[in-house]
């Protein structure tokens, strides 16, 4: 391990005297305090030298090391530093240093001050690069501690993330971007150093998702854009072209298109197909999300290294288990239903129809009861929130027994993508007249929040729990719930990042319905077993697979 040396320019301060040089002998360090700053102070041959005395890696003293000529050796965990600029030899960053004086009756005194932000924000900047590509997290996170402290601005320190990790996403963004777009909008919540600690978190799930992974070229963008951009973007990755998708894309950026102008987009290509469990359509409302704090001078990089996640995604409703779902939606009118969407009857109130329908064991009937409501006068927002009401209700009473079942492809994770999803339709279709587009992809959440009971259809449903709401007010419940989600009660990323997703989804769906419940079933995902690591299940599964068993619908 060799750090990138960053030593750390000191502003002109008062100099403290700290002893005379015949205190200090040669070949040997002292500890000696500075305005209750501790500080170890060497002497070697070639002079005096003064250097934080906390270990940069886990604060160990330097002084119960060992010192070897112009290096010394941290007793704790063999870091390694030379005492005449404090540059890291052995370990992953360096640690600072103070000028030292003598005077010519031999006084020494050590120039102490806090250094210029303007001038420690770009040293601080490099070794945050270096930290995000060796996943050297506990250097991540000081360097983030140390520029907050020198008011650096929290979406800059993201970005960091996003510059490395975009280029090299082997299918485009993953879970990472979510997790970068949520948790930098928890920082709000924080206060002065305490704003680290979601940072640090988004950050750290990329520097482990991308770590030595090649940059991923884009395409360059088209010369001049076609006449019907947005139908071309279309076309592109309807056909599963990643390099023409993207060349469009970064023409319409190049020519000045906004977020308001390509977020229909991206809302057309997510709602043609049911695009892995929903992934399509969070990911793209989490990268629009991100720009907005990041800024729009960013879409260059983000938008087009979402375009493989979308152009890649499975295309569900393409597979044997949508049949009968589709034999619903066939008998469905989309156009005339999106009209009817577009004057809503304000006094609608599910009668329990769609909600049972969505709980229940029967595809097709999901789709024509969710016909059925905007028929009646329902608006796609209402739907969403029968959808959200339905997905709450599954986790609330999921067995999770079922977590433990390896023959069975089904856990925690495929519930929450009932509500998450939602949540993404929601803001995609949030904008102007609806549209057959806009009613296609309501009806996928509506699948999926009826395919999250998939393990329901073969065991007995399991007792609905009760939880304790934390707070009553859901504002104050959905951040608590947020913070947990940061906490570290998660040991595989993948498995974080939906506690992070899910607890910022439900914050929103439960602001907006008026309700707990999203929050309360999100508690009991964070607090309830599940599966982390995924390997004895793998394995089981590959047995079957190997074996010639098919998974069960």
């Amino acid at each position: 391990m060799t750090a990138v040396t960053t030593a750390i320019d000191n502003q002109a301060g008062e100099q403290t005297v700290i002893g005379h040089i015949d205190d200090f002998d040669v070949a040997a360090m002292k500890m000696v305090k500075v305005d209750g700053h501790r500080l170890c102070v060497v002497r070697t041959s070639d002079g005096v030298y003064a250097l934080d005395q906390a270990c940069p890696h886990e604060g160990y003293g330097l002084t119960t090391g060992e010192l070897d000529g112009d290096l010394i050796t941290c007793a704790w965990h063999n870091w390694k530093f030379r005492v005449s600029d404090g540059s890291c030899v052995l370990g992953e960053e360096d640690v600072r240093t103070y000028p030292v004086s003598v005077a010519d009756d031999g006084t020494l005194a050590v120039e102490f001050s806090e250094p210029d932000p303007a001038v420690i924000r770009p040293k601080l900047m490099t070794s945050l690069r270096s930290g995000i590509e060796r996943q050297y997290i506990g250097q991540v996170s000081r360097d983030i501690v140390r520029l907050l402290r020198a008011d650096a601005n929290p979406g800059e320190l993201i970005w960091e993330a996003v510059a490395y990790g975009a280029p090299r996403a082997e299918f485009g963004w993953g879970h990472s971007i979510a997790s970068l777009t949520d948790c930098l909008g928890m920082v709000v919540q924080y206060e002065n150093d305490d704003r680290a600690l979601p940072i640090v978190q988004a950050i750290a799930g990329v520097a482990e998702t991308e770590r030595g992974r090649p940059e991923r070229p884009l395409a360059d963008a088209l010369p001049t854009l076609p006449p019907d951009a947005r139908a071309e973007f279309r076309r592109q990755v309807e056909g599963e072209s990643v390099e023409g998708a993207q060349s469009v894309l970064r023409a319409a950026i190049h020519d000045g298109a906004d977020a308001a102008m390509l977020k229909p987009w991206f809302t057309d290509v997510v709602s043609d197909h049911l695009l892995g469990y929903g992934h399509g359509a969070i990911y793209a409302q989490k990268a629009f999300q991100l720009l907005e704090r990041i800024g729009w001078d960013r879409a260059d990089t983000v938008l087009p290294h979402l375009v493989p996640t979308i152009v890649y995604g499975t295309r569900e409703d393409k597979l044997p288990y949508m049949k009968l779902f589709h034999r619903g939606v066939d008998q469905l009118d989309l156009r005339d239903l999106a009209e009817r969407a577009n004057e809503p009857d304000p006094n609608w109130v599910d009668d329990g129809r769609l909600l049972t329908a969505l709980l229940g064991p029967d595809r097709t009937e999901a789709a024509l009861a969710t016909g059925a409501a905007l028929a009646g006068g329902a608006s796609l927002e209402d739907v969403l929130d029968v959808v959200t009401l339905a997905v709450s209700e599954r986790m609330l009473r999921y067995d999770t027994d079922g977590e433990l079942d390896f023959h069975d492809d089904f856990g925690w994770l495929d519930i929450t993508h009932g509500m998450t999803y939602a949540n993404a339709a929601r803001w995609h279709v949030g904008d102007g007249p609806v549209t057959v587009d806009d009613v296609r992809l309501v009806l996928w959440t509506a699948f999926l929040a009826n395919w999250t009971g998939r393990h329901e259809w073969h065991t007995a449903v399991g007792d609905r729990a009760e939880i304790e709401p934390r707070s009553n007010d859901l504002l104050e419940y959905g951040r608590s719930l947020q913070h947990e989600a940061l906490l570290d009660g998660t040991t595989a990323f993948i498995v974080h990042a939906h506690a992070v997703k899910m607890s910022v989804a439900a914050t929103e769906e439960a602001a907006r319905l008026g309700t707990s419940a999203p929050l309360d079933a999100t508690a009991r995902f964070m607090a309830a077993p599940k599966l982390e690591r995924f390997v004895a299940a793998t394995v089981t599964r590959s047995i079957d697979f190997l074996s010639g068993k098919a998974h069960r619908d």
